[in-house]
């Protein structure tokens, strides 16, 4: 599965800066909490369809349909996968 949860506000970590700390307030304090984007996948986890990949994105299922993506787009996240996989 691929999920992109969207901002949740558990996300960041570190130190910041005056104006990147505030801008990290205000998305810590409009992101969804863990348990909203966990509920939002439950239902992808538990589809029965077992080895079947998914995609989600905010708990929107996201075709994987190959005419409804770049190939090219596909290699290139492909090879990166690869790539950082090797180090």
């Amino acid at each position: 599965m691929n999920n992109f949860p969207g901002t949740v506000a558990t996300s960041f970590a570190g130190d910041y800066d005056e104006a990147e700390a505030a801008q990290i307030g205000r998305l810590r304090a409009t992101g969804k909490s863990v348990e909203m984007a966990v509920k939002e996948i439950l239902p992808f986890l538990d589809s029965g369809t077992p080895g079947h990949p998914v995609a989600v994105s905010e708990g929107v299922a996201v075709p994987l349909d190959p005419q409804a993506s770049s190939l090219a787009d596909a290699r290139r996240l492909y090879d990166y996968t690869r790539e950082v996989l090797a180090r």
